[in-house]
């Protein structure tokens, strides 16, 4: 096993520029022309049709680039400057470069860890009333001036990147070390599985800030996030076998939802299941969504997994689940993700 490998790919740092490479013999002429000044841009000559940039010269290179070339003939391959042989794939067309340089900013935030936590609360019914019994930690990325960045904008940045393993194991690291914010009420972590090579060297760091916080283990519950699809069910399951080897529990999110199907909860048997908030929405009023949801009951109930359900929004519909037996729920009706840990205090409505 490489040294690479041998990495966690959430500690790879983004290569410093590109090798560009360009095609066709005008192409190949304007290339001559820039290495002997015409451009005012340091390049450094790789081959014949090849030349390295650093990162801070490529907004001037594809402003000319724009104007003079052939976008077709040209790509370029992020990596460093000490470069021996070029690999023959991984190469980007120019608008993917554009892309990729658009998105440099996410660089600063993992480097920097900028990364705010918010909070969203997970309840449970007590008499006739909802009590929280947790909270779902979801991360936001600080611009320069420290206001929040999207959630959406800061994980398509750190893909664009090739940096979203390095993103998500930022975001997983800042929710663990604030799990004491919340006293003793459940934690879950989101956390992306196709970010960890080998869970024994890749989670050592998370386990080791769990361990700082001195929070029971059992409080902690890792949630798997399906934004990117999980190649291999058997990598995934010797993940979560990992983390319950150490005393934590998982939960599979969205399951109703792409990867999230009901045949992967009976074979991962995680201690929480999220029924995804299409099913939930509008169920009070739905047969077929109905139908989903107590379908998702029975298989929660056959493998011992405590069921959940997410997006809840009206009273009619919360109404409806705890009357079918779900146990816990999140969603705008109890709260919407805070800087603070907020409590909740709503009765149950009462079927008309």
């Amino acid at each position: 096993m490489t040294e690479r490998k041998e990495q966690c790919l959430a500690c790879a740092t983004s290569p410093a520029g590109y090798a560009v490479r360009f095609l066709g013999e005008e192409n190949g002429m304007r290339l001559k022309e820039w290495l002997q000044g015409d451009l005012h841009t340091p390049l450094r000559r790789v081959d014949e049709q090849t030349v390295w940039a650093a990162e801070a010269d490529v907004a001037a290179l594809l402003d000319y680039f724009a104007a003079h070339m052939d976008a077709a003939q040209i790509s370029a391959l992020p990596i460093d400057e000490g470069i021996g042989d070029l690999p023959a794939a991984g190469w980007l067309s120019l608008e993917e470069l554009r892309r990729r340089h658009d998105a440099h900013w996410i660089d600063d935030v993992i480097d920097q860890s900028r990364v705010r936590t918010v909070y969203q609360p997970i309840v449970s019914v007590n008499d006739g009333a909802a009590q929280v019994c947790g909270y779902e930690f979801l991360s936001r990325a600080l611009d320069a001036n420290d206001g929040l960045i999207p959630p959406y904008k800061m994980f398509d940045a750190a893909r664009a990147r090739g940096r979203l393993f390095a993103l998500d194991r930022v975001c997983r690291m800042q929710a663990v070390r604030q799990a004491d914010r919340v006293g003793d009420n459940l934690v879950f972590v989101n956390f992306i599985p196709t970010a960890i090579y080998t869970p024994e060297h890749c989670l050592q760091s998370t386990l080791a800030a769990a361990r700082e916080t001195g929070i029971d283990p059992s409080r902690i519950v890792f949630e798997v996030v399906e934004t990117e699809e999980v190649q291999s069910i058997g990598h995934l399951e010797n993940i979560l076998q990992y983390y319950r080897r150490h005393g934590f529990r998982y939960a599979l999110d969205d399951v109703g939802q792409g990867f999230s199907t009901l045949e992967n909860v009976l074979r991962l048997k995680p201690d929480f299941v999220k029924l995804d908030m299409h099913y939930v929405q509008g169920v009070a009023d739905d047969a077929e969504k109905q139908e989903v949801a107590r379908l998702f009951l029975q298989t929660a109930r056959e493998v011992g997994a405590t069921p959940l359900a997410e997006g809840v929004e009206r009273e009619e519909d919360w109404l409806w689940l705890v009357e079918q037996g779900f146990e816990l729920f999140q969603g705008y009706l109890f709260g919407k993700p805070d800087l603070e840990p907020a409590p909740v205090s709503m009765k149950l409505p009462l079927p008309s």
